[in-house]
């Protein structure tokens, strides 16, 4: 499992909404952070070390849950053109947070699952579950207009709207939504644009599959 991100193997494994936490690991599983391509691929797109005995992933280290998700719900996702490298993201993070800041996101995340499952979804009380306090604020230096933004975009100025949140670590903004899809992305658009970044946007629905694997 590749930096032990257990969120994203989940759900590109098995699809839909989907929640995840590791069990506390061993020395050993944690000694290596990352497992080179080298060692898990084949030549040449493993590059001419491949390993011949690359390491062991480890078992059991975690749990997965999916969640129902409100069919109403789709997602905008807003792309600039631009990157934000991953350590660059992680560098803007504090190495600690107030008591305060880590309970106003635990108390959001324990009722953002359910009020995503309901149908017919609470645009007021979705919104308000996907604010954060741990890691927008302090990326909001590396992307234009992020601020701008999250506060301005909500459910009672764009109807149809049910949250925003920066997609991890940026520069994709997620706005979730069960109507006028165009009309808010357009107004997101138009604030990249006053800002001289170009976007591109999409509107997506969860995969509820997950991998497959097709025979011929």
């Amino acid at each position: 499992m590749i930096e032990r991100h257990p969120d994203n193997v989940a759900a590109a494994l098995y699809g839909g909404f989907v929640g995840t936490y590791l069990n506390d690991l061993s020395p050993e599983d944690t000694e290596r952070k990352e497992i080179p391509l080298s060692e898990v691929l084949p030549e040449p797109a493993g590059g001419m070390d491949t390993g011949l005995n690359p390491p062991e992933p480890p078992v059991g280290i975690g749990h997965y849950m999916k969640f129902p998700w409100a069919s109403e719900i789709k997602a905008i996702a807003i792309i600039p053109q631009f990157e934000v490298a991953t350590a660059k993201a992680r560098s803007v993070l504090p190495a600690s947070y107030s008591r305060a800041d880590v309970v106003f996101n635990l108390q959001r995340i324990a009722l953002l699952p359910s009020a995503l499952g309901r149908s017919p979804p609470d645009a007021e009380q979705i919104y308000l579950a996907m604010q954060d306090k741990v890691h927008q604020p302090y990326r909001k230096g590396l992307i234009p207009g992020l601020p701008e933004i999250l506060q301005s975009v909500t459910p009672k100025s764009h109807p149809g709207l049910c949250g925003i949140c920066l997609s991890g670590a940026g520069p994709t903004i997620l706005a979730l939504a069960t109507s006028n899809f165009d009309g808010i992305a357009a107004v997101i658009l138009d604030m990249f644009a006053k800002k001289d970044i170009k976007c591109d946007w999409k509107l997506l629905e969860p995969a509820q599959d997950g991998t497959t694997v097709t025979y011929s």
